[in-house]
């Protein structure tokens, strides 16, 4: 009789079990499937437990769609240091923090970013929309929302950035897409604003050395040429010849002899001292002065006789 009712529980059992697990003739085991189609084909929820954690399986997660997760919160590990995801496709993000592996025992050849402003100058941020049919979801509602999340993103257009800095994009050859890591863009931008801080710098100097010229002027270190017609007569400064010019011009002057030291500045219209010549001439004479010397622009020349600015001019050096 005893043997009779085990029977009869087992039976019951293994009953209750078909209906739920089921194996093919070809290996294939689904749980909750009647037509498994894969080695081990599961439907519906699950969990996998250790001492250390459970990992589950469900539909808790954003909108409802398959989800795997811990069943606790800051439990769980994807992956390990000596054992490695190759590639991970995801469409969205959302982390605290995200690391990249940049330890210098790991690299050789390592060489400085040059002309990194030049470059940064070539780029083009845009504003754009994500065509619809790159979201590939049967899904309407999903796909609605989809598209909506992706109107208005900023960015690169990775075939543009790819002639600037092919070095940070890549093309995935599963999708035939290009993709863009956007964080190796850092050490570019930091080396272009150390560029342009340079620049900066340059620039206050200028200014500096503008308002120390004026400052010169206004204490009488250097002094206009007074305006005693004797002393105008003495000392003259003519207009370059020709005025433009592209290639070389000509400038005349006369010099007592009675000057010990003369000199003839040339300066940007900020008042920077671009060059000096020491003038030996005494009487009439005149200096030769090469386009190729400096950009296209206008330019200030003064005569200065013993630290006395006789006259100032202006030229026009065209291209």
């Amino acid at each position: 009789m005893k043997k009779l009712l085990l029977l009869a529980v087992l039976s019951l059992i293994v009953d209750s079990l078909s209906a739920q697990i089921k194996v093919n003739s070809s290996g294939y085991v689904g749980i909750n499937k009647t037509s498994p189609s894969y080695n081990l084909d599961w439907f519906g929820t699950g969990c996998f437990g250790s001492t250390w954690g459970r990992l589950i399986f469900d539909s808790s997660g954003y909108s409802g769609v398959v989800t795997m997760h811990p069943a606790d919160d800051w439990v769980g590990c994807l992956g390990r240091s000596d054992k490695r995801f190759n590639l991970l496709y995801v469409d969205h993000v959302i982390a605290r923090d995200l690391e990249e592996t940049s330890d210098e025992r790991m690299k050789e050849n390592i060489k400085p970013l040059d002309s990194s402003l030049d470059k940064i100058k070539q780029l083009r941020g845009v504003k754009y929309d994500l065509k619809g049919d790159y979201f590939k979801t049967n899904d309407l509602k999903l796909k609605a929302k989809l598209e909506k999340e992706g109107k208005n993103e900023i960015g690169f257009l990775a075939q543009e950035l790819m002639k600037v800095f092919p070095e940070i994009v890549f093309l995935d050859t599963t999708s035939n897409l290009y993709s863009v890591s956007y964080t190796r863009l850092v050490p570019v931008l930091v080396e272009a604003v150390k560029e342009q801080q340079i620049q900066i710098d340059e620039l206050k100097k200028q200014i500096e050395n503008c308002c120390s010229y004026a400052a010169s002027l206004k204490n009488g270190s250097l002094v206009e040429g007074s305006n005693d017609d004797a002393f105008k007569n003495k000392a003259q400064l003519y207009q370059n010849a020709p005025n433009p010019f592209s290639t070389q011009t000509t400038i005349r002057f006369e010099i007592p002899e009675t000057v010990s030291n003369a000199q003839l500045y040339i300066c940007n219209m900020t008042g920077t001292l671009l060059k000096n010549i020491v003038i030996n001439q005494r009487g009439v004479g005149s200096v030769v002065i090469n386009g190729s010397e400096f950009n296209a622009g206008m330019y200030l020349y003064s005569l200065v006789n013993d630290g006395k600015i006789i006259d100032t001019k202006q030229m026009l050096l065209t291209e």
